[in-house]
């Protein structure tokens, strides 16, 4: 092999050790090299080459008629036996297949198949890679180390790889239902379930104009929705923490920095939707801005308490307190065990799976969220309906429902934040903010649960829904959750707790009542009725 060196050739040496570990190590350079029978090597000698089919004749075989068998357009195009096998593309350094991880397996497939030049030259679609790893077998395997998520060879074979437009690919249309349900991986599997994109959807978005219809929706909503909510909240601070008027309770110093704070949550969660910059560093600083709001809050003397002994008035019952605290006890576990898949590619989300015993464990905690949630939501359901009959099914004990006084004070809220009147509305048993905190999740629930359901059973849904039924569903659960998500975090969290009139904390959530400083600040129209009338509608309901 002395030969061979980089010292004698001037080109890379033959690798010896590499050779010498793997599954070739008992042969000589003549097994492969039949025609070297002198040295140094004739011309003639050097133009035969070795042939792996001699000893692999099926694998020849199997590669002669697949896909990368095709003639080259442009030189090393199309795959070798030693560029597939091995990793370095030299025919002294095979491995055996059985010494590569399946991540490896995926990673030789997609470097190749993630060159867009060269795919395009044989109208081969380079998102297939980026779409495998946005799918749940790519995320499952990539990111979260499941080993038996499907990868390419399990459904494309490895030598005898056709296009799926070919009628013998595994993947065709008349196959590709078998090929889900080979080695029990999706028992019962038909067609309108295999052709689902699920494990593909990027490629299938791109087919179907339902899907990208539905994409643009969701898309638009969200970023339409959120930058909405943003400018409340950005008009409410900056009313409340540079306005000439009454400092609230406080105080001007924790208000400004709750406002820095909330921006750099709201930052970072802007920057992990869109996948730009480190999100983690600005929650991080969102966290010590607010910790030190926290402090200062409660070194504050002056700071506007409750005088004590005021009277306190109900706001919500304890059925309703019950209802909240489930919602969002489901809502936060599936928020923490949705998110690390959804964003599958921001790492530092990956320590809550880990917290829930790896994928396995923190699936089966989505689940019986999911199932507390529907639970809530049906129970809240039969309990509006309890009240309505109680209320003789006047319309009247609909206290959420929107009405032209919340149209009215919507406007008047605007102007007031612009300036153009010194005071805002005075609000009644729910304000307009309360109510869109409500719709959007009622409006979202149903969403959420049916696409759910199709998400956890879906080779019985797949087989009964058309061919896209599982790719809207997928759209719509992860789109609408990560709406709720911002919604709650930007919009919720801020109305209720991060407003500098109720920092740190409203605990009507757990208390069910308000003080009457409160009342007159936040629902005056309320606590006059109730004044009055000596009464509180609630009970009286």
């Amino acid at each position: 092999m002395a030969c061979h060196s980089s010292e004698m050739t001037g080109r890379p040496p033959v690798q010896l050790k590499a050779l010498q570990a793997g599954p070739h190590k008992a042969f000589v350079c003549q097994d492969c090299h039949t025609s070297f029978t002198s040295a140094p090597h004739t011309p003639q000698m050097l133009k035969e080459k070795a042939l792996c089919g001699t000893c692999h004749a099926q694998q020849q075989a199997d590669i002669a008629k697949s896909a990368h068998a095709n003639m080259d357009k442009v030189k090393g195009d199309h795959p070798t036996c030693a560029s597939c096998h091995s990793k370095e593309a030299d025919p002294h350094t095979i491995t055996r297949p059985a010494a590569w991880s399946r991540k490896d397996k995926v990673t030789l497939c997609s470097r190749c198949h993630a060159q867009k030049d060269r795919m395009n030259r044989y109208g081969v679609d380079p998102d297939a890679v980026s779409s495998y790893d946005e799918s749940f077998h790519g995320k499952a395997l990539l990111s979260f180390g499941m080993n038996k998520a499907a990868i390419c060879g399990d459904c494309h074979k490895h030598h005898d790889v056709l296009a799926p437009t070919n009628p013998a690919a595994p993947t065709n249309r008349a196959h590709a239902a078998k090929t889900c349900a080979q080695a029990g991986c999706h028992p019962g599997a038909r067609v309108n379930f295999a052709m689902s994109g699920a494990n593909h959807l990027r490629l299938k978005v791109k087919q179907s104009m339902v899907l990208r219809t539905e994409e643009f929706f969701f898309r638009w909503l969200t970023i339409g929705t959120i930058l909405f909510l943003l400018g409340g909240v950005a008009l409410d601070l900056r009313r409340k923490v540079f306005s000439r008027g009454p400092a609230p309770a406080s105080g001007r110093l924790v208000a400004f920095l709750i406002s820095v704070s909330f921006l750099l949550l709201c930052a970072a969660l802007l920057m992990a939707f869109f996948g730009v910059g480190q999100a983690k560093w600005s929650i991080l600083a969102a966290l010590v801005v607010a910790a030190v709001a926290f402090v200062l809050f409660f070194m504050n003397p002056h700071r506007r308490r409750h005088p004590a002994g005021e009277r306190q008035y109900q706001r919500l019952s304890l059925a309703q307190r019950w209802q909240h605290i489930l919602l969002a006890i489901s809502f936060t576990l599936l928020v923490l065990t949705g998110l690390p898949l959804r964003f599958a590619h921001v790492e530092w989300l990956h320590p809550l799976y880990a917290f829930f015993g790896g994928m396995g464990g923190a699936r089966v905690v989505h689940r019986v969220a999911a199932v507390i949630m529907i639970a809530d939501w049906i129970w809240h359901t039969l309990y509006l309906i309890y009240r309505w009959q109680r209320a003789g099914f006047n319309f009247r004990s609909w206290t959420m429902f929107p009405t032209l006084k919340d149209v009215r004070d919507f406007i008047d809220t605007s102007k007031h934040y612009f300036g153009l009147t010194p005071n805002g509305p005075r609000y009644d048993r729910f304000q307009f903010r309360e109510k869109f905190d409500y719709f959007a999740v009622y409006w979202g629930m149903p969403i959420m649960v049916f696409s759910g359901l199709v998400l956890w059973f879906p080779i019985y849904f797949g087989n009964l829904l058309p061919e896209t039924g599982l790719s809207v569903a997928y759209i719509a659960h992860s789109d609408e959750a990560i709406l709720a998500f911002l919604a709650i975090v930007m919009w919720h969290f801020y109305n209720t707790h991060f407003d500098p009139e109720n920092f740190p904390m409203s605990p009507v959530f757990l208390t069910g009542t308000k003080s009457q400083s409160e009342m007159e600040r936040e629902h005056p129209l309320e606590k006059e009725r109730i004044d009055q009338s000596g009464d509180d509608p609630d009970r009286r309901v």
